[in-house]
């Protein structure tokens, strides 16, 4: 998921601002598995077991500035900024005790820096595609199967001892794909994300993400 601010900044000036015709459904498919893919790693094993994908997805991400019906009404908007994909959680071994039951001391890592945000060039250009994709046609997949769920994340299903994660159908322009996330952790206990992904080499790559809500 490594992306070059040079390689992005040359991916974004290729991508065309245009409308297309509809996505094909594998195009779809392997955006949101990339997506998913992005969340797994992110959340690190304990969080991503105990996180649960809903089948159904929603509707295509809302244009800039519309009504967003994937935001709860007692959400929190922030800001929209991109940034850089955030870099998966530092695993930490278990701790080690001596025969007496002391914990043996160990060196403190470094904690991992928050996501860079993207230059305002390619900023904007993120802006400019994601304005275009709001306009063009959506994409027909209507629901995640299991074949896109990288474990430990799993598919819902009715299941009640985890936290659901909603994603929306991906809006596409050109080699550019969008596609926004709702998690709940509780009943006013959340958060939503906005996904960038370009398309390289024919595969479809996370690139930038801006926070939408909390809650």
């Amino acid at each position: 998921m490594k992306f070059s601010v040079l390689s992005l900044a040359a991916a974004l000036a290729a991508a065309p601002l245009h409308a297309q015709n509809a996505p094909e459904t594998a195009d779809a498919r392997a955006a949101i598995a990339a997506v998913l893919a992005h969340q797994a790693s992110m959340r690190g094993a304990e969080s991503a077991a105990g996180t649960c994908v809903e089948r159904p997805l929603a509707g295509p991400p809302a244009a800039p500035g519309a009504d967003d019906p994937m935001v709860p009404n007692h959400a929190v908007r922030i800001g929209f900024q991109w940034h850089a994909p955030e870099a998966p959680p530092i695993v930490r071994p278990p701790p080690q005790y001596r025969p007496d039951g002391r914990r043996l001391n160990r060196e403190r890592r470094p904690e991992v820096p928050l996501p860079a945000a993207l230059a305002p060039d390619l900023a904007q250009r993120l802006d400019a595609l994601r304005a275009e994709a709001a306009r063009a046609p959506s994409a027909t997949l209507a629901e995640i199967d299991a074949a896109l769920v990288p474990a430990p994340l799993r598919l819902r299903d009715g299941a009640r001892d985890c936290g659901p994660l909603t994603l929306s159908a991906p809006a596409f322009a050109g080699d550019a794909a969008f596609v926004e996330t709702a998690y709940a952790c509780g009943t006013t206990c959340g958060n939503g994300s906005l996904y960038a992904l370009q398309r390289r080499e024919g595969r479809w790559e996370v690139v930038a993400v801006a926070d939408i809500w909390i809650s």
